[in-house]
């Protein structure tokens, strides 16, 4: 079974740019550090609330769904493979396309069932049709590690023609112009997975959560972990989600810096496909260069994600550091046309 990397984690006196876990440039809410210096240590002798109650309540009135619609767990990553335990048996199949987050494939492989990947090209405005009968399909959207998305109507219609679950996978929604919450409210069948890593700079505590009819919400709380979220990761991310102007705001900053990078290094000439998420997808303007690209960057200190998979040969995948750092990398990234 070939397993996930998770992106190169250096120590911080090895001075990286690090640009390769798509995480957030800019640090967590002031309330985060509030809750933090006044955190009772004692209290960390105590299981924390199995279920998360305070921060679905919060999420309740954030999204307008009832907190008996709304799960968490550890990080997105334990929402997929709760889903996958509660919804497919070994031998029965799950899908996806690729390219596409790779943990789905070695959750799928772990848990028995069979993987059924569907290839995907550019435009990637017309998939072909998702497997009607597989149990739970996965749709990355935005997608990774690409990031454009999939428009609304087009995922609805996807929706219609599978028969099980159909997971959104929103890790990067609060960076996109649409989300696919509005359906939810329409399918039964719909789950939408989304994660604080990223949109509120808390990839440290691991917090995901999922919204979703009360019927498959409660068949995945029955196959959850107990005490699958901390009470210290608890105190943090319901601090976080009381500060929307700050998480606003952080969010506004890296969009306005992805899309002003994007141009820069478009007017390189480098090939980048428009992105909805904290991150893109730059290639150099001769094919076949991404693992020397990724190279190159990683040889003056500027760490990015390369993927050994068809379509995603030819480019590197960025995430969107401070407006600093990219200006570095954008130079960084006009010298070393000269070696690719």
């Amino acid at each position: 079974m070939k397993i996930y990397l998770p992106g190169i984690q250096p120590a911080p006196s090895q001075k990286y740019i690090k640009l390769n876990s798509n995480e957030n440039p800019y640090p967590p809410s002031p309330r985060v550090k509030e809750v933090l210096q006044k955190l009772n240590y004692e209290e960390l002798r105590i299981y924390p609330d199995p279920d998360s109650l305070e921060i679905r309540k919060k999420l309740s009135r954030l999204y307008g769904y009832a907190e008996d619609q709304i799960i968490c767990g550890n990080g997105s990553d334990d929402l997929l493979n709760i889903i996958i335990r509660t919804f497919a048996s070994p031998g029965e199949a799950i899908g996806f396309y690729v390219p596409t987050f790779p943990l789905y494939k070695v959750l799928g492989t772990i848990h028995g069932v069979q993987n059924e990947a569907i290839q995907v090209a550019e435009p990637y405005d017309q998939p072909p049709d998702p497997p009607a009968q597989v149990r739970v399909f996965f749709l990355a959207n935005p997608n990774s590690p690409i990031g454009f998305a999939y428009a609304i109507p087009l995922i609805r219609s996807l929706v219609e023609k599978v028969q099980g679950v159909f997971v959104v996978d929103e890790a990067y929604a609060e960076f996109a112009t649409a989300n696919a919450l509005e359906l939810v409210r329409e399918f039964a069948n719909v789950l939408v997975v989304r994660t604080v890593s990223k949109s509120y700079s808390l990839a440290g505590v691991r917090l995901g959560y999922a919204i979703g009819s009360r019927e498959l919400i409660q068949e995945m709380f029955k196959v959850k972990d107990p005490f699958n979220v901390t009470r210290l990761t608890q105190a943090v991310v319901s601090a976080a989600l009381d500060d929307q102007e700050y998480f606003r705001k952080n969010i506004a900053q890296i969009v306005a810096t992805r899309d002003w990078f994007t141009k820069e290094a478009k007017g390189l000439g480098y090939r980048i496909i428009s992105s909805q998420g904290n991150f893109i997808f730059p290639q150099p303007p001769q094919k076949g260069k991404g693992n020397r690209f990724f190279q190159s960057l990683f040889d003056r200190k500027i760490l990015t994600r390369h993927y050994d998979e068809e379509g995603l040969r030819d480019g590197v995948r960025m995430s969107i550091g401070s407006p600093k750092d990219m200006e570095i990398t954008l130079q960084v990234m006009k010298d070393v046309l000269k070696v690719l």
